[in-house]
């Protein structure tokens, strides 16, 4: 019985976190596009406005065409869901840790979600949809085995595939070249992920160069703010995996992100979308990287 309330007590704490972390989300995304617009000379909007959109979008009706059927209102669902998740399996600043906080787990439930929305995209039958789901089926398919190359590596470092295991303690730092490797290929992962530049660009609402976008053009209101409200959490969860198993930084969480969202916003000003089909050779330098840290550990 004591165990069955110490789980509990585990869950309410890494729940807590995860709602903390839903409501800074927009903050970091905010930052992102602060930083880029100051080093491009423009003012810019507010780091606040990620905000402001999902109010607004969430107190706009809910557009459902007659033709789609139950998957098209399911996705946007199961995709915040399964991000929110995966934040609850973060290691807690609370003090407690969820026990089915497996890396392999945390890999996959992203891969859920992005599952259902390409489906839902389809579901809709619009051109531009049923090109957004296959494009981004096509990244995942790239994506997802080099996550699991650094999964793969990270466990060889740590033996362990409990993402609090795996984690960088206070002080230690990991300036191998196995390390190094790792860190430089999960940050070009992080951007493909999170549908960023160079692989993706969040911003843009041309035909011929979005992906992501791609499948949330038929989604309004509600739908569509769960939709924006997970990516924004899902790339906070990524920037924090980042800093807590890569930068070798004694300094708090909070701060580690914070830097690693500037650099996502200098990264993105230093680049250009690339090509989709050099997609695959920008992760498989990604994964040769990881190939030889896991050699090399």
């Amino acid at each position: 019985m004591i165990e069955l309330q110490e789980e509990f007590i585990r869950i309410a704490m890494c729940l807590g976190q995860a709602i903390v972390l839903l409501f800074v989300a927009p903050l970091v995304s905010g930052i992102v596009k602060k930083t880029k617009a100051t080093l491009q000379n423009r003012v810019g909007s507010s780091i606040f406005q990620e905000y402001y959109d999902i109010f607004k979008w969430w107190r706009k009706p809910t557009m459902i065409t007659p033709y789609t059927s139950i998957v098209f209102r399911l996705a946007p669902c199961v995709y915040f869901v399964t991000t929110l998740v995966a934040a609850c399996m973060l290691p807690n600043f609370f003090g407690g840790q969820i026990t089915f906080g497996d890396v392999f787990v945390f890999v996959y439930l992203f891969a859920i979600g992005r599952f259902f929305m390409a489906v839902s995209s389809m579901d809709a039958a619009t051109a531009f949809g049923g090109m957004g789901g296959s494009r981004e089926v096509y990244i995942a398919a790239f994506v997802e085995p080099v996550t699991m190359l650094a999964v793969l590596s990270n466990v060889l470092h740590t033996n362990s595939t409990n993402i609090a295991g795996m984690s960088l303690k206070a002080g230690e730092l990991n300036f191998t070249v196995a390390g190094v490797l790792t860190a430089v290929a999960f940050f070009l992962v992080l951007l493909a992920e999170n549908s960023r530049i160079p692989v993706d660009n969040p911003d843009t609402h041309l035909e011929l160069t979005m992906i992501h976008e791609c499948m949330t053009l038929e989604y309004s209101g509600r739908l569509l703010s769960l939709i924006h409200w997970a990516s924004q959490l899902k790339l906070l969860v990524f920037v924090m995996i980042f800093s807590m198993l890569y930068l070798p930084l004694n300094l708090p969480v909070a701060i580690k992100v914070l830097l690693t969202a500037l650099l996502i916003g200098i990264i993105e000003t230093l680049n250009n979308k690339m090509r989709l089909f050099k997609v695959r050779i920008y992760l498989a330098a990604a994964a040769l990287m990881l190939i030889l840290a896991v050699v090399a550990q």
